[in-house]
């Protein structure tokens, strides 16, 4: 039988090459559609980790409340393995004054690993390397008419600092966010305490080493360790500490099967015209094999076999060639886009250069809608084929 089916394949080549290459150029499109969108949503949630850190130290109820005070705590000791960094964050409101011109802003105070991960941003002048030199956002720089060199005033009345602070403005910071740009002031972790809170921090950023993206089980041991050195504190993992983004983590699968589904829908459908008229021109040499003695089970599985050798062969070819094109995407690669799409793309703060990835998973997805495909579109002719009545099939004239 499969013999049988392959040399029936051989009888019309044109029809079965053209009808193999848009087989294989689905499963081509479908595995480089899934390497370039892992790797899309893997930068996504690296910047969210990077912002964060693996593990967030905040106030209990701290999405309720408003007043900076009650948002802020004296770091405590905690029980950590070797290798691992923690950072203090201090964030507070402030109105920056420069001359005659104010603009409302959010002041950040970071150590010089938090300082050192800003450098990436950096669109001009340097990194603060003393008390009393910040980092603004170009937006922010170009509303308050102030320059690498020039002075600035930070105003935070009603906490236990100083209230007020100046600052000399040493880099210009060009972030993702149009909208934090405007209103970002970044300065050491020390400055931000004496103007807001001495010796408090509005979070911890705990940071582990050797951790996969994804990798939660360790991150949920290392909580619950420290959840008893935590009293009116909260331990959250960086997809708690992101509700929002972490909900489409689920969704990953389901999309990604959707819209591979949607490439092999179309290719199922040429498929299925094809072996359509492949039968046509076979009815009678169907009736000749059923009066031979073939059942129609036989006859159906004919038509199974032909249509799984197409489309296996093709999926091969397919996915070889999609696997070629992903070695070379997991060395980087930039997305083919016009200017402005890529200016939506960077809001939302993905880097330009994406790293392809592409699991045994995606490729038995790939490779199961194929052989899927490949059983659903010769059933219908399958069937057909297997009712045809012998007499009637040898008179029948196409």
């Amino acid at each position: 039988m499969l013999r049988l089916a392959w040399r029936n394949l051989l009888r019309t080549p044109g029809r079965n090459l053209a009808t193999g290459g848009v087989v294989a150029l689905v499963v081509f499109l479908s595995l480089v559609f899934l390497s370039v969108y892992a790797g899309a949503f893997d930068a996504f949630f690296r910047l969210l980790l990077e912002r964060t850190g693996h593990l967030v130290v905040r106030v209990e109820s701290y999405r309720e409340k408003e007043d900076l005070e009650a948002l802020t705590f004296a770091p405590p000791a905690l029980p950590l393995p070797p290798g691992t960094q923690v950072e203090g964050v201090l964030e507070g409101q402030a109105l920056v004054i420069a001359g005659e011109r104010s603009r409302a802003a959010v002041l950040t105070g970071l150590e010089a690993g938090g300082l050192e991960r800003q450098r990436k941003l950096l669109k001009a002048g340097r990194l603060p390397q003393a008390s009393g030199e910040a980092l603004l956002g170009e937006a922010l720089a170009r509303a308050l008419k102030v320059g690498l060199g020039d002075e600035v005033v930070a105003y935070a009345p009603g906490g236990m600092g100083l209230g007020i602070f100046p600052f000399r403005v040493v880099g210009l910071l060009d972030l993702p966010e149009t909208h934090l740009e405007a209103r970002t002031l970044v300065v050491g972790l020390g400055d931000a305490q004496a103007l807001l809170f001495p010796g408090r921090v509005t979070r911890l950023e705990i940071r582990l080493s050797g951790i996969g993206l994804y990798d939660q089980e360790p991150l949920e041991a290392l909580k619950a360790r420290l959840k008893p050195h935590l009293e009116g504190l909260t331990v959250e993992t960086w997809l708690e500490a992101n509700p929002l983004y972490a909900a489409l983590l689920p969704l990953y699968d389901t999309v990604m099967a959707l819209y591979v589904g949607i490439f092999f829908l179309l290719g199922g459908l040429i498929l299925l015209n094809a072996l359509y008229l492949s039968l046509v021109e076979r009815v009678r040499e169907f009736g000749l094999l059923s009066a031979l003695g073939l059942t129609g089970r036989r006859v159906m599985a004919l038509v199974f076999w032909e249509s799984l050798l197409l489309v296996g062969v093709s999926a091969l070819v397919g996915a070889g060639l999609g696997l070629l094109l992903h070695l070379e995407l997991l060395d980087g690669f930039r997305l083919p886009l016009p200017q402005w799409i890529l200016e939506q793309y960077r809001e939302f703060g993905l880097p330009e250069v994406l790293y392809g990835r592409l699991g045994v998973k995606e490729v038995l997805l790939t490779l199961g809608y194929a052989v899927g495909v490949a059983l659903l579109a010769a059933l219908w002719p399958g069937y057909l084929a297997s009712r045809l009545e012998p007499v009637e099939a040898m008179r029948y004239v196409p």
